[in-house]
């Protein structure tokens, strides 16, 4: 199947293929590690009930993390602020009416995109805030929505604190932006839909950019109906 048809079943296809790895990462590793504590558990629970007990306390621990990941990707799949029918422009807008110092922009005419596309810019603007809020100290933060012909694009910066993004992904934690682990994660779900996501960032006051670029449908403008043939009636007859 070529055409529209096609291009949607190859992004049904790495939708599926990205929620998989994402369970496995997650969910199943979870569970698996679950399994071996509990069997672990059962088999010291007459010798060493002590031991036993520590087992069955990192198993409900494990289960406690496991729920929230499961949790997580079911808001990942359907972020609610767009299945209620709100434009992305409008969530982006109001998410940035709650955080100090931040304004919105929107470059283009905005169009309908792919939902999983929207759902994914949404995640990846909600997260660079979350960060800005936490760690950047920064006084202003401007979100940039961008429609362009092939691409919708997402940068939020802000003049913070800034950090070293290579050193932040050695340690698993950022300052101001997504680092280490949600950096990957971004970019992870981000490439699934065969995009990018980029950090830029320096330390001691050089701000942070975060970047999101993700390839969408070109817009098919229906063809311009022909107006109706009309055919000249039959001419005067003979007189």
């Amino acid at each position: 199947m070529g055409g529209a048809g096609g291009q949607g079943d190859a992004g049904v296809l790495r939708e599926r293929n990205r929620l998989a790895a994402e369970l496995h990462d997650t969910v199943a590793q979870g569970l698996t590690s679950m399994h071996l504590l509990l069997d672990a558990a059962d088999r010291e629970w007459t010798r060493e009930p002590g031991r036993a007990r520590l087992l069955v306390r990192q198993a409900a621990a494990a289960a406690r993390e496991n729920l929230a990941e499961a949790r997580r990707i079911i808001r990942d799949l359907a972020p609610v602020e767009l299945e209620r029918g709100a434009a992305l422009p409008d969530v982006l807008r109001e998410l940035c009416a709650g955080v100090d110092g931040a304004r919105f922009r929107l470059e283009g005419e905005p169009r309908p995109v792919p939902g999983r596309v929207e759902g994914a810019v949404l995640r990846a603007a909600q997260g660079a805030l979350a960060n800005v809020r936490r760690h950047a100290r920064a006084s202003a933060v401007v979100v940039t929505l961008t429609y362009q012909p092939y691409v919708l694009a997402l940068d939020v910066w802000d003049d913070g604190v800034g950090f070293d993004p290579a050193a932040a992904a050695g340690h698993g934690h950022g300052h101001g932006s997504p680092g280490g682990d949600g950096l990957r994660l971004l970019r992870r779900r981000i490439g699934y839909l065969g995009g990018t996501a980029t950090v830029e960032s320096s330390p001691g006051g050089g701000g942070t950019v975060v970047s999101v670029c993700v390839p969408v449908p070109p817009l098919v403008l229906p063809l311009p109906v022909p107006p109706p043939v009309t055919r000249p009636g039959p001419g005067p007859g003979p007189g």
